[in-house]
């Protein structure tokens, strides 16, 4: 028996439904089905309403009630048996999955290449406001303080969701851009934020010029190296047209106090740094850095000896306007001293992150 052949999806993703519209309509054909999924009615009815239509027109729409728990883990959960069925249809050789605004792609396109052998993600497309794009990158505002969250629990900022959508994307779109003063600084921006996609300009009605569906050019694995947790050094962008790309690396640990009373100025010009660091008085832990916008995190990864790696520092810092140099000095100038080194008893040292990393 001839097994069918593995139906491909095209995830859509970006902050704006209303950008996003003429990009879905491109993804569009006689052989493609979508499935939209909107967040309109969530901050209302606890709800996440979906329908599906071809382009003869409607299908089917329905929705998912989304509790007190992880919206995204509700939303993923729920999706998978309405994508399964459409499959197992064979009506159609291409399906597109326009998820709400407040969604990352990693979680769904890992949940799909995992769950669903009979689907193969084939192109990720993020679609980015050009006009709004730094001022997204750039700030901490929370998605709950702009009615976008997915659920109570969610606490991500608006930097953190813009920058993730953007690092997973074969595609990005940029929209808007015959309404910026910069539309080339945005590409490098784009390709700073993700090196392995490509750029697709829109015009103005919205419309883009390049394939946006159908590429082939998802890479799971490629797709999980760079938005993991920690950014592929060796695929820094040299700086150019105002971005830059930071790699900095220390083979001794940081004191969590001066680190602590740095982090503003650490992502001051930063729109977005990743990393793994070293903290002195957690010396076996490997510690996650993330920062979006004028936020930062600190995360567990496990233990240096579950790893092939020495304890060590590695943070790849992106920004606008920003300065190598002076970001570097105020990075050397959080880490143990050679005094210290010799001298202090490590985890004896203040511990500003106790609430947020486990012991």
């Amino acid at each position: 028996m001839t097994a069918h052949p593995k139906t491909p999806l095209s995830l859509l993703v970006g902050l704006s439904t209303t950008l996003r519209q003429p990009v879905l309509d491109a993804m569009l054909d006689a052989t493609t089905v979508a499935v939209v999924v909107d967040q309109d009615d969530l901050a209302a009815r606890g709800v996440l309403t979906w329908r599906v239509l071809d382009t003869a027109g409607p299908i089917d729409a329905g929705e998912f009630t989304v509790g007190d728990d992880c919206g995204a883990c509700q939303l993923i959960e729920s999706l998978m048996p309405l994508l399964e069925t459409l499959v197992a249809r064979q009506h159609w050789d291409h399906v597109v999955l326009s998820a709400p605004p407040a969604m990352e792609a990693r979680p769904l396109a890992s949940t799909l290449v995992a769950l669903l052998p009979e689907i193969t993600v084939d192109t990720v497309t993020c679609v980015v406001d050009a006009v709004l794009l730094v001022e997204q990158l750039s700030g901490d505002e929370l998605l709950d303080e702009r009615g976008l969250a997915l659920g109570l629990p969610d606490r991500r900022n608006v930097a953190e969701l813009t920058a993730r959508q953007i690092e997973y994307a074969d595609v990005c779109v940029l929209a808007n851009a015959h309404r910026s003063k910069a539309p080339d600084r945005l590409h490098n921006l784009l390709l700073h934020l993700n090196p392995r996609t490509t750029v697709v300009m829109a015009d103005a009605t919205g419309v883009p010029d390049g394939p946006v569906a159908r590429t082939g050019l998802f890479n799971f694995a490629a797709a999980e190296s760079w938005a993991g947790d920690l950014a592929a050094s060796d695929q820094v962008q040299p700086s150019g047209e105002g971005v830059t790309t930071v790699l900095w690396r220390s083979t001794r640990p940081l004191h969590p106090a001066r680190l602590n009373e740095a982090l503003e100025d650490i992502v001051d010009n930063v729109v977005r740094s990743r990393g793994v660091v070293w903290l002195a008085n957690r010396p076996t832990q490997r510690v996650r850095w993330e920062s979006a916008g004028y936020s930062a995190s600190l995360g567990t990864l496990g233990e240096w000896s579950d790893t092939e790696h020495l304890a060590e520092c590695t943070v790849v810092a992106t920004g606008m306007g920003l300065d190598p140099a002076r970001l570097q000095s105020i990075l050397d100038a959080c880490l143990l001293t050679e005094s210290e080194l010799a001298s202090l008893d490590w985890k004896e040292l203040e511990d500003p992150f106790a609430g947020v990393l486990p012991q």
